[in-house]
């Protein structure tokens, strides 16, 4: 099992658009949190309702603002899109060239 965790989470860090944006570490570690956080669909938290920021912050050490960049970052990769963050959730979709890569959410 490990074998497998560890090929899946390599080719969702060493995705080809995040390593032409030259994606920082914390990016690529959202990149990461971000396609375990999803449904079927690709839209993020369970139900589609986002992911809270205490979550994202345990794992990915970043501030709000720094999580907007990150974001934006995502988005610009083509990873993330309908992204928007709130005070307590951050909220869109994985785009569809990612959804191979996730592993969705159980319902």
């Amino acid at each position: 099992m490990r074998p497998k965790l560890s090929g899946w989470a390599q080719k969702v860090i060493s995705d080809k658009k995040l390593r032409k944006a030259k994606a920082t570490a914390a990016t690529r570690l959202l990149a990461l949190t971000l396609a375990t956080q999803t449904d079927i669909s690709g839209s993020l938290g369970p139900g589609g309702h986002g992911i809270a920021l205490n979550t994202l912050a345990a794992q990915v050490p970043a501030d709000a603002g720094e999580l907007q960049h990150l974001g934006d970052q995502l988005t610009q990769a083509d990873w993330l899109a309908d992204a928007a963050l709130t005070d307590t959730h951050l909220t869109g979709r994985l785009t569809e060239r990612v959804l191979p890569l996730t592993c969705p959410l159980r319902a």
